[in-house]
């Protein structure tokens, strides 16, 4: 089932209702709806049909979400870029999906214009602004000298809706395929355990080009017929006032985001108090210190639920839920309709308590990487994803993570792989050796750290480093961390010892 057709019934029934809102004003169901219908002709008459890819890098606006149901309405595949991206990371998404056509806010047209024209299967760009470059497309003029196009492509659950990217292990990022089933199965799931109805608002802080932006804010707020306040970026004072203005009442979050917050409204006046709270707070993608949690709930008199996600679970698998108890600090239990186990090194299920990997299956899990099927079967074996985190289960049925079977660093809530960032370094002529590895950080969960070994006679500084990655990189990956070594430690084996880096 086409993602457009819950959401045309749930326009029709709450067409007077706010879907968005925004700096700009109010956007109703109904509004939203014809302009989606509007943009989905528009981009129809650029010759996007079922199976195109169609890139959409633009911040928390409403014509991201025009622009994702649009592509969607056509039976075409949505592929959600990362704002911060840069040149060379742009041009391996964009050249691994084969995306037909590019929709971009101005502000980020820089990026791209360097790389557009050795895109060979990028034939449209189109972009929301004033400043429309020589060559490309006026989002808006597109919507607004574009018909209704009444019709949903018909699909099936099993037909892909997004591919989303992730972090590669080998510095080059992963398609994952995700479906319109997935999609649907997660939003239902979620829907029934945050108990999201038509009097909620949510606080859309969360980027939408990340897959908790979009199945726990756009995708499960539209679809339960409630209102979505937009917010472009995270701005610790602004959401800060949002919590304290008392309107809205959901709120999901990254673990740095809670301590930032936090930090935020200790600054404020002392006579600051929360009257109406929000009533739910979901946080996902790494883990919360107890302390942070418990005091954050009590400042801000409201209650947070941790859940479990990966990119390719769409992405949550397993919640804190009120129906089954909470315990803080672990990953909750499996969502309706997902299962989950702790296996050893031969897929044999361990025993309560005992430590191993956490796999999973279900209706949320992904079809599996685009142009890598032997990653993909390896991956999703016997029938199960591996999600490459170590794990046990207690004898009631928690889940709990205890460290990640790969070197991947989760900071607030981006995956960076270290891989990727010892590629871009590598290319860097004064340096001779390197290793990345994550370090501990009070706000972020985690930080990038690069030990250097430079050539002979070298005499680049950290900062020229630093300016170096930015340049080619998006700047959470940036290392906060620049350590120069004369010889970086090895194991027996001739390896890079990470673990007594990260000491």
């Amino acid at each position: 089932m086409n993602l457009n057709i819950p959401f045309e019934q749930i326009a029709v029934d709450c067409k007077d209702r706010v879907a968005l809102r925004h700096p700009g004003g109010d956007i109703s169901y109904a509004m939203l709806h014809e302009a989606i219908k509007r943009l989905a002709r528009g981009l129809q008459k650029l010759g996007i049909k079922r199976g195109d890819r169609v890139a959409v890098m633009l911040p928390n606006m409403p014509h991201f979400v025009i622009s994702y149901y649009a592509a969607l309405r056509l039976g075409a595949v949505v592929v959600p870029v990362n704002t911060m991206y840069k040149g060379r990371e742009l041009s391996l998404v964009l050249e691994d999906c084969e995306a037909s056509v590019m929709i971009v806010w101005q502000g980020l047209y820089s990026e791209l214009s360097r790389i557009f024209n050795v895109i060979g299967s990028l034939k449209h760009m189109v972009v929301l602004g004033d400043d429309i470059p020589e060559g490309a497309i006026s989002l808006t003029r597109l919507l607004a000298r574009s018909h209704a196009l009444n019709e949903i492509e018909e699909i099936e659950e099993e037909d892909p809706a997004i591919i989303q990217y992730t972090a590669g292990v080998t510095g080059i990022p992963k398609g994952v395929e995700l479906t319109h089933g997935n999609l649907l199965s997660n939003v239902a799931a979620c829907r029934e355990i945050m108990r999201v109805s038509q009097n909620d608002e949510f606080l859309a802080v969360l980027p939408f080009f990340l897959p908790m932006g979009q199945t726990l804010q756009l995708n499960l707020g539209l679809l339960s017929g409630a209102s979505l306040r937009l917010f472009p970026a995270f701005v610790p004072e602004d959401i800060c006032a949002a919590f304290l203005s008392g309107t809205s009442t959901l709120f999901v979050g990254v673990p740095s985001m809670y301590k930032i917050l936090l930090d935020q409204f200790r600054e404020l006046d002392e006579e600051s108090a929360v009257e109406n709270p929000i009533r739910l707070c979901i946080c996902g993608a790494g883990g919360i210190s107890e302390e942070i949690l418990k005091e954050f709930e009590k400042t801000f008199k409201t209650y947070i639920l941790e859940c479990y996600t990966t990119v390719e679970t769409s992405p949550v698998i397993s919640f804190n839920q009120w129906r089954t108890g909470r315990r803080v600090g672990s990953l909750g239990h499996p969502i309706p309709g997902v299962e989950m186990r702790v296996v050893d090194e031969n897929d044999n299920e361990v025993s309560i308590g005992e430590v191993g990997e956490i796999v999973v299956r279900g209706d949320n899990v992904m079809r599996g990487y685009i142009n890598r099927p032997r990653m993909s079967m390896e991956i999703l074996r016997n029938g199960w994803f591996h999600t490459g985190d170590l794990g046990k289960m207690d004898i009631n049925g928690f889940f709990y993570l205890v460290e990640r079977l790969n070197d991947r660093i989760i900071k607030g809530g981006f995956s960076i792989y270290p891989t990727e960032v010892e590629s871009v370094l590598y290319c860097h002529p004064d340096i001779a050796e390197i290793a990345v590895v994550g370090i501990p950080d009070e706000t972020m969960g985690q930080e990038v750290k690069a030990c250097i070994v430079l050539c002979e006679g070298a005499t680049v500084t950290t900062e020229q480093l630093a300016n170096y990655c930015r340049d080619r990189m998006a700047l959470y990956k940036v290392p906060a961390a620049i350590r120069f070594y004369k010889d970086l430690p090895h194991t027996p084996t001739g390896r890079i010892d990470k673990k007594e880096l990260r000491n």
